[in-house]
């Protein structure tokens, strides 16, 4: 019996008191206070209504439409990335402020630490949070001293403002050149199409070809009615006269006049098979380049009119950061919080201990 009571008392002396004793040194000794500076951020951008609704602050910023989630996780990640903390240490020689306090084994950095690991140590050390009901990008900055860590979240936050209008400005730059690429397309085609109109006409003397065959068509409509009328005189002529009178030579003259000028506007107007640029073919060749002109214009209009609606869309897309909790100077540490990570540390290591126990009474269940 007095086995097994000393057994179990060196069990939970190595489950539990060993490591109590050991985080007791460390959190009495060894662990040091760090600073937390928090600051809380929106990225807004104008034109949108589809985002939910943000308390305080910034309601009372007028003009300002609520974040765009997308945005906003992008400046999350690009708080986390090494491009931020390349600024940080261009500016603050970061690592050097974590390596000097190497007291603390558990938060000290070696400042010659590869850059993979200064990373890593750098995202224990800032913490962005995004809240999606408000749409706020909470960052959290911890440090060994409070200056320092209200200095490394006002760089960030600039740096952070700077990324976000280069984001927007970058899309809406790319918005307008695309346009702006349209649009050049469209005026050359419509100088092309316009140019080669131009010169048709110059070629075939005509500034409407589509009029001067109307025009044709009508002279001769005019032509047949005016022979069908002399024919018809004719006849009146040959029934009461001999063939060899005067007036019905006359007649026949006349007719034979008419007759040899609608033939001969026939043959301007209408096209044969083996004939020449006939007027109906320079009317077809004048409507098919008037056509073409008229879309290139048209297309040519449209890309002026986009171009004017991308720059207006892009002037509404433009984002900006907007910072509704600024950077506070922390007054008393925040970390490490000793009382509750001893007591978190008891409760788990003594259900540690009674699985542990359950376990190994298990185990000699079975052997007996």
């Amino acid at each position: 019996m007095d086995l097994e009571k000393l057994k179990t008392r060196r069990l939970a002396i190595l489950l539990v008191g060993i490591p109590m004793l050991l985080a007791v040194i460390y959190y009495s000794f060894f662990a040091l206070d760090r600073y937390v500076s928090v600051a809380q951020v929106a990225v807004r951008q104008t034109g949108s209504n589809d985002a939910p609704q943000i308390p305080g602050l910034a309601v009372m910023m007028g003009g300002l439409n609520p974040a765009s989630r997308e945005e906003t996780l992008y400046l999350r990640e690009f708080i986390l990335s090494n491009d931020m903390l390349k600024v940080l240490q261009k500016e603050l020689q970061w690592p050097e402020h974590y390596a000097k306090f190497w007291r603390d084994p558990l938060f000290w950095l070696n400042k010659n630490a590869p850059q993979e690991d200064i990373l890593k140590y750098y995202q224990r050390m800032v913490k962005p949070h995004f809240d999606e009901q408000t749409g706020l990008l909470a960052v959290e900055v911890q440090a060994f001293t409070p200056e320092f860590a209200e200095a490394t979240l006002k760089v960030i936050l600039a740096e952070s403002e700077r990324f976000v209008n280069e984001l927007s400005h970058r899309m809406a730059r790319e918005e307008m050149t695309f346009a702006q690429q349209e649009l050049a397309k469209a005026r050359e085609e419509y100088e092309l199409r316009r140019d080669a109109l131009l010169e048709f006409q110059g070629a075939s003397n005509l500034l409407d070809a589509e009029a001067a065959a109307k025009a044709r068509a009508m002279v001769i409509s005019d032509l047949e009615a005016q022979l069908t009328k002399e024919r018809a005189a004719l006849k009146g002529l040959t029934a009461t006269l001999s063939a060899d009178t005067p007036q019905v030579r006359q007649q026949r003259n006349k007719i034979r006049a008419l007759e040899q000028q609608l033939e001969s506007e026939n043959r301007r107007l209408v096209a044969q098979q083996t004939g020449g640029e006939k007027l109906n073919v320079v009317a077809s060749r004048y409507r098919s380049l008037t056509i073409d002109a008229t879309i290139a214009e048209e297309a040519y209009k449209f890309a002026v009119s986009s171009v004017e609606t991308a720059r207006i869309e892009a002037s509404k897309k433009l984002r900006s950061l907007v910072t509704v909790v600024s950077p506070n100077t922390p007054d008393t540490a925040l970390y490490p919080q000793r009382i509750y990570n001893l007591f978190t540390l008891l409760v788990g290591l003594l259900l540690f201990y009674g699985i542990a126990r359950f376990v190994i009474a298990t185990v000699e269940d079975h052997r007996d």
